[in-house]
Protein backbone atom coordinates (compact mmCIF):
# COMPACT_ATOMS: atom_id res chain seq x y z
CA UNK A 1 0.00 0.00 0.00
CA UNK A 2 1.23 3.45 -0.90
CA UNK A 3 0.59 6.41 0.59
CA UNK A 4 0.35 9.90 -0.10
CA UNK A 5 0.23 13.21 2.01
CA UNK A 6 -2.61 15.16 1.96
CA UNK A 7 -0.55 18.72 1.30
CA UNK A 8 1.08 16.50 -1.30
CA UNK A 9 4.46 18.11 -0.64
CA UNK A 10 6.47 15.04 0.30
CA UNK A 11 7.34 11.80 -1.21
CA UNK A 12 5.20 8.78 -1.28
CA UNK A 13 5.70 6.64 1.55
CA UNK A 14 5.24 2.33 2.52
CA UNK A 15 2.31 1.86 5.13
CA UNK A 16 5.10 1.10 7.65
CA UNK A 17 6.58 4.53 7.25
CA UNK A 18 3.32 6.38 7.69
CA UNK A 19 1.77 4.59 10.88
CA UNK A 20 5.45 4.66 12.63
CA UNK A 21 5.80 8.53 10.98
CA UNK A 22 2.12 9.50 11.92
CA UNK A 23 1.98 12.70 9.87
CA UNK A 24 3.79 13.47 6.45
CA UNK A 25 7.08 16.12 6.85
CA UNK A 26 4.87 18.95 5.06
CA UNK A 27 2.25 18.06 8.16
CA UNK A 28 -0.23 16.52 6.00
CA UNK A 29 -2.16 13.17 6.77
CA UNK A 30 -1.13 10.39 4.59
CA UNK A 31 -4.32 9.55 2.68
CA UNK A 32 -3.82 5.63 0.93
CA UNK A 33 -3.37 6.12 -3.25
CA UNK A 34 -5.88 3.56 -4.03
CA UNK A 35 -8.93 2.27 -2.03
CA UNK A 36 -9.55 -1.64 -2.98
CA UNK A 37 -13.10 -2.11 -4.31
CA UNK A 38 -14.62 -5.10 -1.95
CA UNK A 39 -16.29 -7.84 -3.97
CA UNK A 40 -19.87 -8.08 -4.14
CA UNK A 41 -20.09 -11.52 -2.58
CA UNK A 42 -19.01 -8.85 0.49
CA UNK A 43 -21.88 -7.30 0.69
CA UNK A 44 -24.19 -10.54 -0.21
CA UNK A 45 -22.89 -12.01 2.80
CA UNK A 46 -23.65 -9.53 4.89
CA UNK A 47 -26.48 -10.38 7.62
CA UNK A 48 -27.32 -9.21 10.69
CA UNK A 49 -25.21 -11.99 12.40
CA UNK A 50 -21.80 -10.87 10.59
CA UNK A 51 -19.73 -9.64 13.20
CA UNK A 52 -18.37 -6.38 13.58
CA UNK A 53 -14.57 -8.14 13.84
CA UNK A 54 -15.64 -10.07 10.63
CA UNK A 55 -16.34 -6.96 8.62
CA UNK A 56 -13.24 -5.54 9.78
CA UNK A 57 -10.69 -8.28 8.86
CA UNK A 58 -12.23 -8.29 5.56
CA UNK A 59 -11.93 -4.52 4.90
CA UNK A 60 -8.33 -4.38 6.71
CA UNK A 61 -7.35 -7.77 4.86
CA UNK A 62 -8.56 -5.83 1.71
CA UNK A 63 -6.43 -2.39 2.36
CA UNK A 64 -3.39 -4.08 4.37
CA UNK A 65 -2.80 -7.55 2.55
CA UNK A 66 0.59 -6.78 0.72
CA UNK A 67 2.68 -5.76 3.62
CA UNK A 68 0.23 -7.11 6.88
CA UNK A 69 -0.07 -10.92 6.45
CA UNK A 70 -3.95 -12.33 7.06
CA UNK A 71 -3.36 -14.32 9.96
CA UNK A 72 -1.87 -11.18 11.75
CA UNK A 73 -4.79 -8.53 10.47
CA UNK A 74 -6.72 -10.92 12.20
CA UNK A 75 -4.99 -10.67 15.14
CA UNK A 76 -4.81 -7.04 15.11
CA UNK A 77 -8.58 -7.05 14.72
CA UNK A 78 -9.06 -9.73 17.62
CA UNK A 79 -7.42 -7.80 20.09
CA UNK A 80 -8.40 -3.95 19.31
CA UNK A 81 -12.09 -4.42 18.13
CA UNK A 82 -13.04 -6.42 21.43
CA UNK A 83 -16.18 -5.06 22.53
CA UNK A 84 -19.47 -4.23 20.91
CA UNK A 85 -20.85 -1.13 18.79
CA UNK A 86 -24.68 -1.70 18.66
CA UNK A 87 -26.48 -0.97 15.07
CA UNK A 88 -29.91 0.69 16.61
CA UNK A 89 -32.61 1.43 14.50
CA UNK A 90 -33.37 5.37 14.82
CA UNK A 91 -36.11 5.30 11.99
CA UNK A 92 -37.46 8.74 10.72
CA UNK A 93 -41.56 9.20 10.80
CA UNK A 94 -43.00 11.24 8.18
CA UNK A 95 -46.48 12.14 7.14
CA UNK A 96 -47.50 8.17 5.81
CA UNK A 97 -44.00 7.04 5.71
CA UNK A 98 -41.66 5.40 8.11
CA UNK A 99 -38.17 5.25 7.27
CA UNK A 100 -35.46 2.98 8.73
CA UNK A 101 -32.22 4.77 10.02
CA UNK A 102 -29.74 3.49 11.58
CA UNK A 103 -27.19 4.49 14.16
CA UNK A 104 -23.73 2.76 15.13
CA UNK A 105 -22.99 3.37 19.04
CA UNK A 106 -19.40 3.95 18.56
CA UNK A 107 -19.11 4.43 22.35
CA UNK A 108 -19.09 1.11 23.83
CA UNK A 109 -15.38 1.04 24.25
CA UNK A 110 -12.88 0.90 27.25
CA UNK A 111 -13.13 4.83 27.04
CA UNK A 112 -16.60 5.19 26.00
CA UNK A 113 -15.26 7.60 22.75
CA UNK A 114 -15.37 6.62 19.27
CA UNK A 115 -11.52 6.60 18.95
CA UNK A 116 -11.22 3.24 20.50
CA UNK A 117 -11.60 1.95 17.22
CA UNK A 118 -9.31 3.26 15.23
CA UNK A 119 -6.56 3.88 17.99
CA UNK A 120 -6.77 0.72 19.24
CA UNK A 121 -6.52 -0.74 15.49
CA UNK A 122 -3.49 1.69 14.99
CA UNK A 123 -1.40 0.79 18.01
CA UNK A 124 -1.82 -2.88 17.44
CA UNK A 125 -0.66 -1.88 13.87
CA UNK A 126 2.25 -0.20 15.61
CA UNK A 127 2.91 -3.00 17.55
CA UNK A 128 3.07 -5.11 14.84
CA UNK A 129 5.81 -3.05 12.25
CA UNK A 130 8.00 -2.14 15.48
CA UNK A 131 8.30 -6.43 15.90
Amino acid sequence: MILYSTNKESPEVSLKKAVLEGLADDGGLYFPSEIPKLPGSFFEKLTPLTSLQEIAITVATAFLKDEVPEKEIKKIVEKSINFDAPLIETGIDLPGKNYPVYSLELFHGPTLAFKDFGARFMAKLMEYFRK
